[in-house]
């Protein structure tokens, strides 16, 4: 294991008809809110109706910033940033999945930058693969307080201090780390995901399983106790997600879905192993360039990036595929185990309706070759393997 500082001060609060206290946990930051939301979902199940009560009912003044997407959108961070300082307001509220969450995180920063807010996803780009530093960084100092209500269980974003935003007129997918973005709170109410439809729960479940891959095909060693916590993780979602794909309403795995999804993402899961998220970067430029649901991209590019890089490190792949599979050697290879587990992934997924290919899930090809360009535009990309442009675009092509 490597040496590691663990701290996480964001108020996790958990339990069916938790959403009756969001106007209690907004109340010691003040009381003029910027309420971010998705689409129609929020106001067809009821929530919306639900968390305006309550406003009302404590006495807070509201804004509202409607139409985050799956792949969140700077041009609407940066109208939430103009109510913000318009408006002079004192805490942003955002519900829905890691797409909200992640837009509250840049509209909280930005409204105390004195900057574009997406020069700070550029910057940080630069300095985390390498290149050479700005005369003038763009550097998060300071935020709005903010809380999140998770209705989706996915990316874990609530729980962590990244913040991952679209460009939809450079067709760019960055991200920013920074601890001045964690949470105050995130609302965990697992009654709230029951109307989210099978297509969305099956992303979720992916994406969760790809945050925990990051972290556990790793070149670090002695990690034992790291591996069996993230291997009851996998197994517990492997098993609820194809319960919430029975039935929705199955409060218990709901829960383990949010619970998982939270955890995974955070520096709890992180800790003690160095994790390359290359796939994810790789992805970041699909989704980018066509709008694709980001985890239906991980299980794309994931399943690719597996056998790329599996010979590196294939007896950590035979363990995944005999701990989390229960698969058995019986002779055969750790190569040959290993492959076989990447199988079982490939199969499970398929089994909650996700396409497996580039091509299956509509994405248009002539796309990949500057996509494989991009990915490496700020520096070669590391996870098992320094991937340069020609590694990304034999994985995009293995995913096509």
């Amino acid at each position: 294991m490597e040496s590691y500082a663990y701290y996480n001060p964001v108020k996790l609060i958990y339990g069916p008809g938790k959403l009756d206290q969001v106007a209690e946990e907004i109340l010691p930051y003040g009381k003029k809110i910027l309420f971010v939301y998705g689409q129609s979902h929020l106001k067809q199940s009821g929530v919306y109706q639900q968390v305006i009560d309550q406003f009302n009912k404590a006495g807070i003044q509201w804004f509202e910033l409607e139409g985050v997407h799956p792949n969140p959108r700077i041009e609407l961070v940066r109208k939430g940033i103009e109510i913000c300082r318009n408006e002079n307001i004192e805490f942003v509220l955002g519900i829905g999945g890691g797409s909200v969450s992640d837009t509250v995180k840049a509209i909280a920063a930005g409204a105390k930058s004195n900057f574009d807010i997406w020069d700070a996803f550029e910057d940080f780009h630069h300095k985390m693969h390498g290149g050479l530093p700005r005369a003038y960084p763009h550097i998060i100092t300071d935020a709005l307080p903010f809380g999140v209500v998770m209705t989706k269980p996915g990316t874990g974003s609530d729980f962590d201090y990244t913040s991952v935003t679209s460009n939809s007129e450079t067709k760019e997918k960055l991200m920013v780390i920074n601890k001045i973005l964690y949470p105050k709170f995130s609302i965990h109410d697992p009654t709230q995901v029951y109307s989210l439809g099978k297509r969305e729960l099956a992303c979720g479940t992916a994406d969760i399983m790809t945050h925990i891959f990051e972290q556990y095909f790793t070149l670090t060693t002695d990690t034992d106790i790291l591996d069996r916590y993230k291997e009851a993780e996998l197994k517990t979602v492997i098993e609820s997600g194809l319960r919430v794909q029975a039935n929705p309403e199955d409060t218990a795995a709901q829960t383990y879905l949010l619970y998982i999804a939270a955890w995974a993402c955070s520096d709890q899961s992180m800790v003690g192993a160095a994790g390359g998220w290359a796939a994810h970067m790789i992805e970041h430029e699909i989704s980018a360039a066509v709008d694709l649901n980001h985890g239906m991209g991980m299980v794309i590019v994931y399943l690719a990036w597996m056998k790329y890089v599996m010979e590196v490190i294939p007896e950590k792949f035979a363990q995944y595929g005999e701990r989390v599979w229960g698969l058995t050697r019986n002779g055969h290879s750790a190569r040959s185990v290993g492959a076989a587990a990447i199988e079982k992934t490939a199969s499970y997924w398929a089994s909650l309706g996700l396409p497996l290919t580039l091509k299956d899930a509509g994405v248009d090809l002539s796309i990949l070759p500057r996509a494989a360009k991009q990915a490496v535009r700020f520096g070669p990309l590391f996870s098992l393997l320094e991937l340069k442009e020609d590694d990304v675009a034999k994985i995009l092509e293995m995913a096509s």
